[in-house]
Parts: structure tokens; sequence; C-alpha cells
């Protein structure tokens, strides 16, 4: 990912480009980005995240207590422990959250917007993400970058133009209704992606609850055929969380590019547990030999 870094590490990179390039075989690029989650919002999880080698890392501040000035530091600390080479990506809560704002003037490469169900709030994503320069109405930080040091562009060009080249917008898909419009929301200019948000979207469509490893419901597995069908007629990815996915039912990951494959919080858990019953194991075995 540092091939698409910005000139500054306080600028986004240019996730759009790379996510356009995951749809070209023409391009020579990878056909799929892997990245991870930030849900336990500290810096040492983020710094620690940064330097495995993930494409992308997402802070989620949809479903974790983070305020601004953490998420600022979340978001920098990925691409300056990296050196660019993992794009910090945000799920903010909706396009009229203050978090926007604050995610947008750290530098993140790509924001997700859950719940959109239309076009036209889609549309409105893209507006808060743009500044007028690309007709939208994204407001000006006075002193997000220092003017001759981090605020470089190309030549001919401006930090300000190059945020709205770089930066990914990425629609999450979690209810019948924006499953019905997926078509009309990936033609939506400035859309780079949509994501799949499958337990949302379980549950609008009232399908039983669903543990890790259980078959997915056929009603998930239709909706999954129709995205990749958008994904296809507008060449645009699919993103998706992928440490909950059957193993007996993951074949349609071929046809996502963007996958977060676990968190930071459902890596602890699982190596909490795994780490205690091997213990247990160890202990009993110990036990048996000493009778």
């Amino acid at each position: 990912m540092e091939d698409y870094c910005a000139t500054s590490l306080f600028q986004p990179s240019n996730l759009a480009k790379a996510l356009e390039d995951t749809m070209d075989p023409s391009s020579g690029r990878s056909t799929h980005l892997l990245g991870t989650i930030v849900s336990i919002p500290h810096t040492i999880s983020a710094r620690t995240l940064a330097v495995l080698g993930y494409d992308f890392v997402m802070v989620d501040a949809q479903h974790t207590p983070i305020e601004a000035e953490n998420l600022v530091r979340l978001i920098q600390t990925v691409s300056l422990s990296s050196k660019g080479r993992t794009v910090p990506i945000c799920r903010v809560p909706s396009a009229h959250s203050h978090l926007l704002t604050h995610a947008l003037d750290a530098g993140a490469g790509g924001i997700i917007f859950p719940h959109i169900d239309t076009p036209e709030q889609a549309a409105d994503d893209v507006s808060k993400c743009r500044y007028a320069y690309s007709n939208g109405d994204r407001s000006l930080a006075p002193a997000a970058l220092v003017p001759g040091v981090t605020d470089v562009a190309p030549p001919g060009s401006s930090h300000e133009r190059v945020a709205d080249e770089n930066i990914a917008v990425i629609i999450q898909i979690e209810s019948p209704l924006a499953l019905d419009n997926a078509d009309a929301i990936a033609a939506v200019p400035g859309v780079n992606a949509l994501m799949l948000g499958a337990g949302d979207l379980r549950v609008a469509m009232r399908c039983p609850p669903r543990r890790v490893g259980d078959p997915e419901d056929p009603k998930i597995l239709d909706a999954i055929d129709r995205l990749v069908k958008v994904s296809k007629r507008h060449q645009k990815p699919l993103a998706v969380v992928t440490c909950k996915v059957s193993g007996t039912t993951n074949t349609w990951l071929k046809d996502f590019q963007l996958l977060m494959v676990t968190s930071d919080y459902f890596s602890v858990v699982k190596g909490h547990k795994e780490d205690l019953a091997r213990m247990k194991e160890t202990l009993a075995e110990v036990q048996g030999l000493k009778n």
C-alpha cells in the first residue's frame, strides 16, 4: 500500500485507486486487500496492528466508545507506525456525526458509512467527504496540516484535491431496502465500494441467530449473490468482515475485495479461550502422568 501513499503521511493514501485496481486484472495489483479492525480504542492496539502487514486497519467509531481526540490519535498511529504501508479506514456513526470531520482531518484513507438505504443518502455521504472543488461540502480545517510541511502536494495539485481523489467512500448495505437499492447506490458518483453488513442484514431479514461456524442462512447467501452481481455490473469492489464466515459456505469470498480478517477484540477472545483450554489440557496430562 505504500505505493498509494500521499506526499505526507498526514494526508490520506489513495485507497480509492487501490480499490479500483482490485477490479482491474491488467493493473498487476492485488485483487484483495486484507485488513483488521480496531475495536479496543487504544493506541497500543492500533500501533500493534499497524506493523503486522495488513493492507488496512479499520477503526470502528460506530460500535466503539471513541471521542474525537482519541480517534485522531488512532488514525495517525496507524499511518505513522506503518510508514504508510497500512491505510487507516474509519467507520463513523453517520455522515452527520462530528467524528466524520475529525476522521477526515486526521488523514483516514477511507470512510465507511453504516445503514445506508438509498442513493440519496449515499450521495450525501460522498458530499461530506469532498471539498467544493469536487462539488462537496466538506469544511476546510485550519490546523490539521502544517503549511509547507504536511500540506505538500504534487505540482499543479493541492492537499484538498489530493484528499478528494484519494479518500474512498464505502457504503454499508445492511437492510432489505438497501439491498433493493444496491444498483442505484453503486451508481452514485464518488461511491468507491459497497460493504456487506451481514449481522444487521441477518436481523433485518428476521433470520435465526447464528453462531460462528454455523451454516449461513439461504437469505443471506441470496443477498450476497445479488451484491456480487451489482459489484460486477458497476465494477465496484465489495467489503466484508470475514472472521465469522462459515467454512462451508465461503466460496463467495473470492468476489469480495476488501476483507476484514479479524479484530483486536475477536482475536483477544479467541486467543485467551484457546490458551486457557490448552493450559487445562496440559495440567490434566501432567496430573495423569503423576498418578
